[in-house]
C-alpha cells in the first residue's frame, strides 16, 4: 500500500499553508503542553515536532506576527495490532493526533483596545480547517466533508469550537501466498474515516488540536477458488473499535494546554 500513513505524516496541521514573513524565529514558539500520561497509557508515539512562521498582518497601526509549534502522534499500539492481524501487510497509523500552539507578538491580550483580535482568531480557525482538509487529501483521503460542528469543554476551563469531518480511506487490498502458484486476495474496499479538530484561546496564545481515526471496523469474508476442487475461505477482522477511538481522541484534545 502506498498511502499507509494517511494523515499528518510529515506536516504541520492546523497551520500549514499559513506561512508568511515574520521577524519572529520559529524557535521562539514553545510546543503545546500535551497530556503525556494519556498518550503513554494509550500506546501513542510522537512522530514529529516542528515549528513554523505563521503570518504577519497589520491591523491599523498594529503589526501582528505569529509563529506555531506542532507535535504529532500515532497510535503505535493499534498500528502493531493491525500489522499482526494482517501478517505485517498493513503497516498503517490508523489513529493519529496533533496539537499546535500559535503564539502572537504582541500577544492577543496586549492588542490596543482589542484591535484585530477577532479577525486573528477567525483567520486561525478558517486556515486550520483548510489546512487540515488539504493535508488529508495529500495523504490519499477522498470524499472529505464537514459532518458537524459544535463545542467541547477543555480541561483548563475554556470552551473550544470544534469541526467534525468525514472521509474515505481507499484500502487497496492485500494478498497472501498459499502455494507457489496461488494466492488469496483480499479485495480493495473503502474504509470510513472520522476526524475532528478544535480551536481555542488559552492564556495569550491559541491552541489547535485534533486527530483522525477509523469510523468503522474492517471485516471481510472472502472465498478464493484455488482449483476446481479447493476453495479457501478467509475471514478478515481487524477488530477496530471506532467509539473507543473517538473518545480517546477527544480526551487527548481536551487535555492539551
Amino acid at each position: 500500500m502506498n498511502r499507509r500513513d494517511y494523515l499528518l505524516a510529515g506536516a504541520t496541521l492546523g497551520t500549514a499553508g499559513l506561512a508568511g514573513c515574520s521577524f519572529l524565529a520559529a524557535a521562539e514558539a514553545p510546543p503545546p503542553d500535551v497530556p503525556k500520561q494519556r498518550l503513554e497509557d494509550g500506546g501513542w508515539t510522537r512522530t514529529d515536532q516542528s515549528s513554523e512562521t505563521v503570518f504577519d498582518r497589520s491591523y491599523g497601526p498594529v503589526s501582528v506576527e505569529a509563529v506555531s509549534s506542532t507535535v504529532q502522534y500515532a497510535d503505535e499500539q493499534l498500528q502493531e495490532r493491525v500489522a499482526s492481524r494482517t501478517l505485517d501487510q498493513v503497516q498503517t497509523a490508523l489513529s493519529v493526533f496533533f496539537a499546535t500552539r500559535v503564539d502572537f507578538s504582541p500577544n492577543l491580550d496586549n492588542l490596543p483596545a482589542g484591535v484585530g483580535r477577532e479577525e486573528l482568531l477567525a483567520e486561525v480557525r478558517t486556515n486550520a480547517r483548510d489546512s487540515f482538509e488539504q493535508q488529508m487529501e495529500a495523504q490519499g483521503l477522498t470524499d472529505i466533508e464537514k459532518s458537524g460542528e459544535g463545542t467541547i469543554g477543555i480541561d483548563t476551563g475554556e470552551t473550544a469550537e470544534t469541526v467534525e469531518l468525514s472521509a474515505v480511506y481507499p484500502f487497496e487490498g492485500i494478498s497472501f501466498d498459499v502455494t507457489d502458484d496461488e494466492a488469496v486476495e483480499i479485495p480493495a474496499s473503502d474504509i470510513d474515516i472520522s476526524a475532528m479538530f478544535a480551536v481555542w484561546h488559552h492564556g495569550d496564545f491559541v491552541v489547535i488540536s485534533g486527530g483522525a481515526y477509523p469510523a468503522q471496523n474492517f471485516e471481510q469474508v472472502v472465498e478464493n477458488d484455488l482449483s476446481d476442487g479447493i476453495t479457501v475461505t478467509v475471514d478478515v477482522d481487524l477488530g477496530l473499535q471506532p467509539d473507543t477511538y473517538r473518545t480517546e481522541v477527544r480526551n487527548l484534545v481536551t487535555g492539551v494546554e
